[in-house]
């Protein structure tokens, strides 16, 4: 039985007929909207020569869908809002900027798009820094992106003048000042001490704070004397190189005698408010001799009694002095101190903590048909620290209230629909941290039988047959199923998406695809079958023949010499609108007509070659389907 089964696997997954209106399944390769990807809220510009934004609304599109609540029921669509660009023109009109909410005029001498990226050529700061926003277009409309703020990075010089000299006695507790000059973003600090140059190292006596680069020492030794330089770089091989050194400053360490003492926090943790997502570091240091041992703890609330255990993610670095927390979320908040213990004593230092949270959208965008006369109202949430901004645009322009649209809160309604009023609407949330966006399409569609009807069907009696058509409709819809002029089943759509069918004929339903579904065929399902479609936009409907035959049987016995029993095997085959019978003997050349169909036949070569069936109609050949030599070893080792 084991070709049986292998045959059966190739050839007859499918066990029923399937009347095919358009003759392809495979949905259609549709226009979308704009593609959005990952957002940048602010870039950093550090070359300058130029500075590069990338449009991060993309022209490229993708699938639109609309769907009911039932997910089997999806139609593509396709539209094309007003006044956009011509999209077969150079590549310049398919994207616009805008800076500070006005229109970048493009110059050779300073601004030009490629590819979509705005190119800055020489930018200066403050001139050039801001907030930018890019407008894609495509054959479905207008997207403006959420904003990225441009920020130039840049190094001043530190202040020529000279610095005083700091005498301090053995064993005391000092600090040099590096006093950095305005720069941007954040660098790194490094401290140097006399000529040739030596790197300060840190370690649990000495510490460099990465706030200020400000150089502490717990206790001074008299090989701490020497003249010192503060170096303020960014070295990250992607952003260029700045190096700037400051004046020396000279420290004179006297003889003397280092004396025990509790600790005292010199440099304490800040109470810091940070962005979700972000890193954030806390520094404490302290005077203690012997030196001291530094635990982190953290609490909810300040009065709290119980302590909580520091994140998951925390890191501890230069000798325990700094607390790292790399991406924080809203419960990374809270109270962080810091604890120092020598056999002296105890000091504790607690400071705060607060994680603001960027506006982000908490709800999906979707496709709403469009009702004509009606009113729509679209409604996004968010969170997000307050105040949030809410900003609705249509094809990129921003929509205000007026005696079409009304937005009150957070929602946006639109008055007395008309067709002109399909298309993409846009929510912008933003606050001081972040923005985000979801987008609604409100979907217009007349009804459309997708490909052209074909050749007449064939069922087969007392099987089941499902009558497949390709359309596309929005808003809600009503589909009816005729057999010639009697309506046999239909399915209504209400506004609510509510689903109502109505079968007239007992034997036949709809499925949820809106095909026709006949149970048992009988001869009287033979004939003209009509598909129609509406909604207020339209209407439009299809016909064919279908057409039912007997089931197909293998020639009688005579025929067929009797080798062994089950050494015959009858498949059925339906290529195209041909229904043949297909029958199986070891190394004999067959030529096999179908009793239903005596126009057709099909011939099997010698087992030996690969295994081919030819299919034959009217004496000429129609189909021709291979099968390896191994589907030939399986279907002949047996019989």
């Amino acid at each position: 039985m084991g070709f049986q089964i292998r045959l059966l696997s190739l050839l007859l997954s499918s066990v029923f007929v399937t009347f095919a209106l358009n003759g392809d399944s495979a949905d259609d390769s549709r226009q979308g909207p704009p593609e959005r990807d990952a957002h940048p809220r602010e870039r950093i510009a550090y070359r300058t020569d130029l500075a590069i934004l990338p449009c991060t609304a993309r022209r490229r599109s993708s699938t639109t869908t609309y769907s009911s609540d039932r997910d089997d029921v999806k139609m593509t669509h396709w539209h094309q809002p007003p006044n956009i660009p011509d999209i077969n023109n150079n590549n310049d009109r398919l994207y616009e900027w805008k800076k500070d909410d006005q229109e970048v005029i493009l110059t050779p001498s300073k601004y030009k798009i490629v590819d979509g990226e705005l190119h800055i050529l020489s930018p200066r700061r403050p001139d050039d820094e801001g907030k930018y926003q890019c407008i894609a277009y495509n054959e479905d409309g207008a997207k403006i992106s959420l904003p990225t703020y441009l920020r130039i990075a840049y190094m001043e010089p530190f202040e020529p003048t000279v610095r005083l000299p700091i005498v301090v006695n053995e064993g005391d507790t000092f600090r040099i000042r590096c006093v950095p000059p305005d720069h941007y973003p954040s660098g790194k600090y490094n401290w140097y001490k006399d000529v040739p140059h030596q790197l300060v190292q840190q370690d649990k006596r000495i510490f460099i704070s990465n706030k200020n680069g400000d150089l502490f020492f717990r206790y001074a030794t008299l090989q701490d004397s020497g003249n010192y330089s503060c170096v303020l770089s960014d070295d990250h091989p992607s952003h260029g190189y700045y190096i700037v050194h400051s004046p020396a400053t000279s420290v004179v360490v006297r003889p003397g005698s280092i004396t025990s003492r509790p600790p005292h926090v010199v440099l304490s943790p800040e109470i810091v408010h940070a962005v979700e997502g972000q890193t954030v570091t806390m520094q404490c240091f302290d005077d203690a001799y012997p030196v001291s041992k530094t635990v982190w703890k953290r609490r909810v609330r300040k009065e709290d009694i119980d302590e909580l255990p520091l994140p998951r993610n925390a890191v501890l670095q230069s000798h325990d002095h700094l607390l790292v927390l790399p991406d924080v979320r809203r419960e990374s908040a809270g109270y962080y101190f810091c604890e120092v213990e020598n056999e002296l004593g105890r000091s504790n230092i607690l400071a705060r903590l607060s994680v603001n949270v960027p506006a982000k959208v908490t709800s999906l965008g979707k496709d709403i048909p469009l009702r004509l006369g009606n009113d729509v109202t679209l409604e996004a949430t968010f969170e997000g620290t307050s105040p949030v901004t809410v900003t609705w645009y249509r094809n990129a322009n921003e929509v205000v209230t007026n005696s079409k649209y009304v937005i009150k809160g957070d929602a946006l309604t639109i008055t007395d629909l008309r067709f002109t009023d399909r298309g993409r609407y846009q929510c912008m949330v933003q606050n001081e941290y972040g923005a985000d966006q979801v987008f609604f399409n409100l979907v217009a569609v007349e009804p459309t039988i997708v490909k052209p009807m074909k050749d007449a069907q064939t069922a087969i009696l007392g099987e089941t047959a499902t009558v497949v058509v390709r359309w596309e409709a929005s808003p809600p819809f009503m589909i009816n199923w005729r057999q010639r002029d009697t309506t046999v089943v239909t399915m209504n759509m209400d506004d609510k998406r509510a689903v109502l069918v109505t079968i007239i004929n007992h034997r036949m339903n709809v499925t949820k695809e809106g095909y026709l579904s006949i149970n048992d065929v009988t001869a009287a399902d033979e004939g003209n079958y009509t598909f129609s479609v509406s909604n207020q936009f339209g209407h439009t409907e299809a016909s064919n023949q279908l057409l039912v035959i007997a089931p197909p049987t293998a020639q009688s016995a005579s025929n067929i010499p009797l080798l062994a029993v089950g050494a015959i095997l009858a498949l059925l085959i339906i290529v195209g609108a041909a229904v043949v019978v297909w029958v199986v003997m070891k190394r004999r050349r067959d030529r096999v007509s179908s009793p239903i169909r005596p126009d057709a036949a099909i011939v099997r070569p010698n087992a030996d070659e690969a295994f081919r069936v030819r299919l034959y109609i009217d004496d000429n050949v129609a189909v021709n389907e291979d099968f390896g030599t191994d589907d030939t070893r399986a279907l002949t080792e047996d019989l």
